[in-house]
């Protein structure tokens, strides 16, 4: 039944969370083509639309680790654990630096 569970929802996470990537990314992308198309400044700031950028990119980066760790309680094997460990490790630390960019800009 658990296991049921998890295969249905853990794709579903899983594309939320591309999703979120692809909506962050279109929504970055237009912000960049108004102001290079409406700026006629050689260098335009892009703190702001980065910031927001990143805040997505964190956001989608929290389902794909509640994806990993639901998969995890489904398949307890060793290996599946240390497969999962590391990814979950490699998304914290993409979620850590991810975030200590945005607070740099924020200052």
């Amino acid at each position: 039944m658990l296991e049921l569970a998890v295969n249905y929802i853990t794709p579903i996470l899983n594309i939320m969370g591309a999703l979120i990537v692809i909506y962050g990314s279109l929504q970055a992308f237009t912000k960049i083509l108004k102001v290079e198309f409406k700026s006629k400044k050689k260098f335009h700031p892009y703190e702001n639309t980065k910031r927001t950028y990143v805040q997505k990119l964190i956001l989608a980066l929290d389902f794909f680790v509640a994806a990993d760790l639901l998969r995890l309680v489904a398949e307890p094997t060793m290996n599946e654990i240390i497969l999962i460990a590391l990814i979950v490790a490699i998304r914290t630390l993409l979620n850590y630096s991810l975030n200590k960019e945005i607070h740099l800009h924020e200052e």
